[in-house]
C-alpha cells in the first residue's frame, strides 16, 4: 500500500475543511459588521441630532461606498489573490464598523459611511471571489450556504443593541 498517497489526502482533507471554515467565517463576519451597524442606526441617528429623512439620504453613501468598493477590489484581487484580498479586506471592514459611530455633527456620518460601505465592498469581493474558488474546488454547488452564513452573522446581531452600549 501507498502511504504517501493516504498521507497526501488526509493533508488535503484537512486542509479542505480548514479552508471551508475560513470562509464560512468570512461570510459570518462580514453578516455581523452590517448587523451590528444597521442595530445602531437609531442610537447614531439620535447622537448625531438627524431627522429619518436626513439619515435616509446618508444611507445611499452606504452603497455607494459599497458600490466603488466592489468595483476596485476586482483588480487588486485578480492580482494578488483573493487569499491576500480578504485578511486585508475584512480588517479594514472590522476597523471601519466602528466609524458611523463616531461623528458628532449631521456631516461627519457621511464620510464615516462611505468609508464603511468601501470596506465593505472590498470584503464582498474578496469574500466571493474566495468562495468562488471553494466551489470550483468542491465540485459542487455551495456557495449559497455560503450566503446563508451572511444572514447568521446578521442573525447574531439581533440582541446586540440591548447588550452592548451604543456608540455615544
Amino acid at each position: 500500500m501507498d502511504f504517501r498517497a493516504l498521507e497526501m489526502f488526509v493533508t488535503l482533507v484537512g486542509m479542505d475543511r480548514s479552508l471551508r471554515a475560513a470562509r464560512v467565517a468570512t461570510f459570518i463576519l462580514c453578516g455581523t459588521l452590517m448587523g451590528t451597524w444597521v442595530v445602531h442606526i437609531p442610537a447614531i441617528e439620535e447622537g448625531v441630532g438627524i431627522s429619518h429623512a436626513t439619515l435616509g439620504s446618508l444611507l445611499v453613501l452606504l452603497g455607494l461606498g459599497a458600490f466603488t468598493g466592489m468595483q476596485g477590489a476586482g483588480r487588486p484581487a485578480d492580482r494578488l489573490g483573493a487569499r491576500v484580498m480578504l485578511p486585508v479586506a475584512g480588517v479594514l471592514s472590522s476597523t471601519a464598523v466602528v466609524l458611523p459611530g463616531l461623528p458628532r455633527d449631521p456631516w461627519m456620518p457621511a464620510g464615516a459611511l462611505l468609508a464603511f460601505g468601501f470596506c465593505n465592498g472590498l470584503l464582498d469581493v474578496s469574500m466571493n471571489a474566495h468562495a468562488a474558488h471553494g466551489e470550483k474546488a468542491y465540485n459542487r454547488p455551495v456557495m449559497s450556504a455560503f450566503h446563508a452564513m451572511f444572514s447568521v452573522g446578521g442573525h447574531r446581531c439581533r440582541g446586540i443593541r440591548g447588550r452592548c452600549p451604543p456608540f455615544r
